[in-house]
């Protein structure tokens, strides 16, 4: 709550302690003069000739940000504008003609993102790896040792789906992603383990998956092959991305 009070002719301003506190937190992390806004995709896979319902985010400082009008580009191409609701979701639907990896990109004004839509033929086993887990650093953002010539050596063979499981949203990862030069891939959410069930339904198999225990664990349903750098029941422990990479028997370049 905040009170106004006149002395002489400057007004003073008392606020309780909370709404003092939430008042600091917006001004040292959105201080004036910041983007005000983002729009965020969200990538996909789907299967040949499957009709897929593209989703993008618009994004105040703080909240969704409805009502503001999105562009969505397939491989350069506009396939039309949509609207996005009060929770700042705006929908798209596309159909891939072909199997591949198509490169998707929004416009909402002059915020911008981009991101990747993969099509496969059912049956079409994919390897999933979990960047929090077993790609990037949690304190410095740096990718592991060998983890992207390794990466790219899988990417060669199979299809790659990177998973979000971690604190850092879509954006940062996919920033860290790109910066790195990592194999363009499309990034999902886990969901707490909702992303293999999606999967299976689908008619993709789960292969591999490379991650945390706690990501192994949600899909050892599917039973894949599971790597991890720490101890985990359901998965191979390896020490690094090297032995990983002789395990999958890949030629290294």
């Amino acid at each position: 709550m905040m009170k106004i009070k006149r002395q002489g002719r400057h007004y003073l301003i008392f606020m309780q302690p909370a709404a003092l506190v939430f008042y600091l937190a917006i001004t040292v992390f959105f201080p004036p003069g910041t983007a005000s806004s983002e729009v965020v995709f969200y990538d996909a896979v789907c299967l040949k000739d499957e009709k897929v319902m593209f989703k993008a985010v618009t994004k105040g400082k703080l909240f969704p940000k409805g009502g503001q009008m999105v562009e969505f580009f397939v491989n350069g191409r506009s396939i039309g504008r949509s609207l996005s609701g009060g929770d700042g979701v705006a929908f798209k639907e596309f159909k891939a003609a072909k199997t591949g990896l198509f490169k998707i990109s929004v416009e909402s004004g002059k915020d911008k993102d981009r991101g990747f839509l993969l099509a496969l033929t059912k049956g079409t086993g994919l390897i999933f790896i979990d960047l929090a887990g077993s790609v990037f650093q949690p304190r410095s953002g740096n990718p592991l040792k060998d983890s992207r010539k390794v990466i790219k050596a899988i990417a060669r063979r199979f299809p790659v789906v990177y998973l979000q499981a971690g604190i850092l949203d879509i954006k940062r990862f996919k920033k860290l992603r790109g910066e790195h030069e990592f194999p363009d891939a499309p990034l999902l959410q886990w969901k707490e383990g909702d992303v293999f069930e999606e999967t299976d339904k689908r008619g993709l198999k789960i292969k591999v998956v490379i991650g945390s225990p706690s990501v192994i664990e949600s899909a050892k349903a599917f039973k894949p092959r599971a790597f991890s750098f720490v101890e985990a029941e359901s998965a191979e422990e390896v020490q690094d991305w090297e032995e990983i990479g002789k395990k999958m028997r890949l030629v290294i370049k």
